[in-house]
């Protein structure tokens, strides 16, 4: 691992156990990849479909950085708990986990 990637996944590891709001979340990733990152939820389709109906679970947030020159080029996964109401920062998940893979 690069010390360019092991600076992302820090930075990644550091969302963990926070609370954020789908703007503030992309905002943050932003910033940190020098990018424009939208997170897919990718849970949704299955909860709004019916085929998973598991409310307790986390969900799945994802994005991705492509280039063949870029070393942060790879998927990311950003688990979370929506939240029931949105908190008084404006806040709408608590993160659980994150998890990456580099091409």
């Amino acid at each position: 691992m690069t010390n360019t990637q092991k600076t992302a996944v820090e930075f990644l590891e550091n969302l963990v156990y926070g609370r954020e709001s789908i703007d503030s979340l992309n905002k943050k990733l932003s910033e940190h990849f020098g990018e424009k990152i939208e997170v897919a939820n990718v849970s949704q389709g299955r909860i709004d479909s019916g085929e998973d109906d598991d409310e307790l679970a986390d969900f799945n947030l994802m994005f991705n950085i492509e280039g063949e020159d870029n070393e942060l080029s790879g998927y990311y996964d950003i688990y979370m708990l929506p939240m029931r109401r949105e908190g008084y920062d404006g806040a709408t998940m608590f993160i659980t986990e994150i998890s990456w893979e580099f091409e």
